[in-house]
């Protein structure tokens, strides 16, 4: 690219000298035939002096010496150039500047700046499309070759179900992110699920490696967990996948998916007749809450966080809490023994709690100085049935 503007430059300089000595020329040539035409004007008029009788052959001899001396002096004094045809320069003008301008052009769109004007346009006005995204994404991440720019355009192929494009996307991310990075684990567990979902949902060495790779580093990744219980799961190892799962449920809060691991794990004790003898169930008691609400009277907005918590009876500590989001009340929210605050209280030692709702904001330093917009009092641990809170401002 420096190549082209350097050569561009070039010609824009060269073209203006071209100019200019032509210029210089034309003068040139135009003071040679004034300076012509006066001499033969001083040859007339001293013929005439002759034939009149006022200047004798000797003096029109040496006025006509002088003269031709004059003429000779002047263009020796006048510097050599290399052409002099004014209308020439025209032309040559032209085509350069015609070349600089179609380079400028073509170097512009090669550059590829006018895709980023055209998406900027078209991202202010709101005509954005999936496929304009896409090929958005797949031209700055091999014009830049940066690892964002691939991870970009990875979880963009996720996001349509492309799984296998998705993994070749991801492994240019890793490859340019320095093996220091903060964030490395996560784009790490990032590809292994997508590995996983390229494989048809089904555990592969590939993913295996990975898996080994992250939780190496990081023990207690939940992610990176549950994706070790489906490879023990897939290889038979069903007491290798109780307990990776169980691992996976101790260090993810999420309750959705608690709740799905506690069924695979279920599934892998009736396939490997694992008992609890052999395997203490890691979750021993329970309460399933469901949030209602009425849209009329309570909208959620983007930087809502709830409070979901236990307490027992005269106590101020929660013996369970969890942290939820709007987008997360579709499914029931799980409080277990695994969510108490404080190790010496748990919902193990009670039987009935307060249920507690409170509403806060992910932007405020202390989300317990929210407001508390549900209460449900006297409700069982344990109970197969789900606790149904309404909520109101």
């Amino acid at each position: 690219m420096m190549v082209a503007y350097l050569i561009m430059c070039a010609m824009m300089v060269l073209s203006i000298l071209f100019l200019y000595y032509s210029i210089t020329l034309g003068s040139a040539k135009n003071a040679d035939k004034s300076q012509q035409n006066f001499a033969n004007v001083r040859r007339a008029e001293i013929a005439e002096e002759v034939d009149a009788g006022r200047l004798t052959e000797l003096e029109s001899k040496q006025l006509l010496k002088d003269i031709e001396h004059e003429s000779n002096q002047d263009s020796t004094m006048r510097p050599y150039s290399f052409g002099s045809d004014f209308r020439l320069a025209h032309w040559v003008m032209l085509l350069i500047i015609s070349i600089a301008v179609l380079g400028s052009v073509s170097l512009y769109q090669w550059m590829g700046y006018s895709k980023e004007v055209a998406f900027t346009q078209d991202l202010q006005s709101q005509q954005l499309t999936p496929e304009k995204v896409s090929d958005f994404l797949q031209y700055r991440s091999r014009r830049y070759d940066r690892a964002e720019d691939w991870y970009y355009e990875a979880t963009n192929f996720v996001s349509a179900g492309k799984y296998n494009e998705a993994v070749v996307a991801f492994e240019k991310a890793l490859e340019k992110l320095p093996e220091s990075a903060e964030n490395r684990i996560s784009l790490l567990v990032e590809y292994a699920q997508t590995i996983f979902y390229a494989s048809d949902n089904q555990s592969s060495d590939k993913m295996r490696r990975v898996v080994d790779q992250i939780l190496n580093d990081v023990p207690t990744e939940a992610t990176a967990l549950g994706l070790k219980g489906v490879s023990e799961f897939d290889q038979k190892n069903y007491l290798g996948a109780v307990l990776a799962w169980q691992e996976a449920i101790r260090y993810n809060p999420r309750s959705a998916e608690r709740i799905a691991l506690m069924s695979a794990i279920n599934k892998a004790r009736e396939e490997g007749n694992i008992g609890y003898d052999q395997v203490d169930p890691i979750i021993t008691d329970q309460i399933a809450v469901k949030i209602e609400w009425d849209p009329s009277n309570l909208q959620w907005h983007a930087n809502d966080v709830l409070l979901v918590y236990a307490l027992a009876e005269g106590q101020k500590m929660p013996v369970a809490i969890q942290r939820v989001f709007p987008d997360e009340l579709g499914q029931p929210i799980l409080l277990t023994n695994l969510d108490a605050l404080m190790p010496t209280a748990t919902l193990a030692e009670m039987e009935q709690v307060n249920l507690v709702v409170k509403l806060s904001s992910v932007n405020d330093n202390d989300l317990t100085k929210g407001q508390i917009i549900g209460i449900k009092e006297g409700s069982v641990i344990n109970s197969k049935e789900i606790i149904v809170i309404k909520v109101s401002l």
